[in-house]
């Protein structure tokens, strides 16, 4: 399993762990991180390796005059992780990517895994979040697709458009569902937040739709309904736009904004504390952010797009809205906040589902199902 950077921990870790339980060895080759959104867990039953690295991780990530040259080291040390990664890969089986964090060279060494051995790749968006859809950037995409012998992608909304927009065969196309993420359940609540009514939680882009959100919230707040929002997580390039939108829109007394990286141990806290999750994007393939809110047992309001819309509509915790209408999203947001009974529907839904429509055992079954059709395609030299 190839997970640099550490991206998805909840979904990587539980994988590998029921991989493990259905019977498999599973090696994974990731970075110092992992270490960190260990802590407090069980160990693991899956072996980790420090591949990627090792000595620039932290020093990487520190403000100051020197990051530029720790990002350079970070990069040379990224190089050296594929490397070994090549020189490992005849000892397994099949190898699974998760993530290409540096694509104009991993495009190339997922090539060169491919020619030498069997290899899945999970599709966790069809394509990067808030960059320019130009026609060279879909024919890289496409050139990647075009490798791995099997493409593992969590709705059929990603299924559909990797066959029509970036024509790749259905007989390597593996619907296989996002799980739960059981494991937030062991840590226990760390920082206890003061209660809020709206959370929109984590990486914050273009593509996440706030904008559309502090909209709806003026509406509510201009129909007679006060209620309070809490934003956390780090922008991708600047949160200043929407501080400006937010004064424009006089919203500063009932937005609490918390910018930043949140560790592994603060997250319950976060969503135990509100009465509602909001992810208003404009696009996403699958939501970390509502599997989080389905584990927890929270009620979501969600835009109709992508394996998003798939994920609350299939399992009925919550309401969805179109793309870029803050007047529906401000209605449904109404509707769950002020009819209790429906929203306790809603949280009961989320917890019966995560623990069986995203339980990892089936999830497990079928990723190795995708492994023996990798194999497969391999000896057929395809």
């Amino acid at each position: 399993m190839i997970n640099p950077s550490g991206s998805a921990f909840g979904y990587v870790h539980h994988l590998c762990t029921a991989l493990v339980g259905r019977g498999a060895q599973v090696d994974l080759y990731t970075g110092p991180f992992w270490d960190t959104a260990l802590r407090g867990l069980p160990v693991p039953s899956y072996r980790h390796r420090q591949a990627f690295y090792r000595h620039t991780f932290e020093r990487s990530r520190r403000p100051g005059p020197t990051r530029p040259l720790w990002r350079a080291a970070r990069l040379v040390e990224h190089v050296r992780g594929l490397a070994r990664i090549a020189r490992a890969q005849r000892a397994y089986d099949v190898t699974h990517v998760q993530w290409l964090p540096v694509p104009a060279l991993d495009a190339r060494a997922l090539k060169r895994l491919c020619r030498r051995g069997p290899v899945a790749y999970t599709i966790h968006d069809v394509y990067p979040h808030d960059v320019p859809e130009t026609d060279a950037a879909r024919s890289f995409w496409a050139n990647v697709y075009a490798s791995p012998h099997a493409l593992i992608a969590h709705s059929q909304a990603d299924i559909r458009e990797l066959t029509s927009a970036f024509d790749v065969p259905p007989a390597r196309l593996h619907h296989v569902l996002h799980g739960n993420f059981g494991y937030l359940r062991h840590h226990p609540i760390r920082t206890h937040e003061s209660p809020t009514d709206l959370l929109f939680f984590g990486f914050i882009g273009h593509y996440k739709g706030l904008d559309v959100l502090l909209d709806a919230l003026a509406r509510l707040r201009d129909a007679g309904h006060r209620f309070s929002l809490r934003v956390v997580g780090r922008p991708l390039t600047t949160f200043d736009h929407y501080q400006r939108q937010i004064d424009r829109l006089g919203l500063s007394d009932l937005v609490d904004v918390r910018l930043g990286f949140i560790d592994e141990r603060d997250i319950q806290g976060h969503f135990t504390s509100t009465r509602l999750v909001v992810l208003p994007y404009r696009r996403i393939g699958q939501s970390g952010v509502a599997i989080t809110a389905t584990t927890l047992g929270r009620a979501l309001v969600a835009s109709q797009v992508g394996g998003l819309g798939e994920l609350v509509e299939t399992l009925g915790n919550g309401l969805t809205v179109p793309v870029d209408d803050a007047s529906a999203l401000a209605d449904a947001i109404e509707k769950l906040l002020t009819d209790d009974a429906f929203r306790a529907g809603c949280e009961a839904a989320s917890l019966q589902h995560a623990d069986t429509t995203l339980a990892w055992g089936p999830i497990a079954d079928a990723t190795l199902a995708a492994y023996d059709a990798a194999r497969s395609s391999h000896g057929r030299g395809q």
